[in-house]
């Protein structure tokens, strides 16, 4: 029984391998038609893929405070993890706090559907807030740093 059972699952995973292979060469095979000259093979047949996007630092704090305020909502007691084992920055950690505890008192007022609303939206509003130029810092370590003599290495 055992000796059957081997033979199937190398066939399986040929089976698996050999469709995976056709697949990614079925999406690098072209037309064959040569393009005019002068035109590149993108510029004659224009991708419908979206272009990518890229998540803003404000974006990144929205996501990440709103995700732990609801963790710590639905869980009740938190994830027992400090703001940088979150992935949090102080600042990002004072917004998480401030929206909890807006959350807490709307959701005891309107219920949890009006909590999940109020997240989102001092969310956004305090990353926002605290992304408006750009990074919120350059340097945290730049007040302790002595000047280095000039001319030194």
């Amino acid at each position: 029984m055992r000796s059957r059972a081997r033979p199937r699952a190398r066939a399986g995973l040929t089976l698996v391998a050999a469709l995976a292979a056709s697949l990614a060469l079925a999406g690098c095979s072209t037309t064959g038609a040569p393009s005019p000259r002068g035109v590149t093979p993108e510029a004659a047949s224009p991708s419908n893929s979206p272009s990518p996007h890229v998540t803003s630092p404000a974006e990144l704090c929205t996501h990440l405070i709103t995700y732990w305020a609801q963790q710590e909502l639905d869980e009740g007691q938190g994830s027992g993890l400090d703001y940088q084992e979150k992935g949090l920055s102080d600042g990002q950690n004072e917004i998480l706090l401030a929206t909890l505890a807006a959350a807490r008192q709307e959701r005891a007022a309107h219920g949890s559907a009006a909590g999940d609303r109020l997240i989102e939206e001092r969310a956004q509003r305090g990353c926002a807030e605290r992304y408006r130029n750009g990074a919120p810092t350059t340097d945290p370590w730049a007040q302790t740093k002595l000047p280095t003599p000039s001319g030194s290495a």
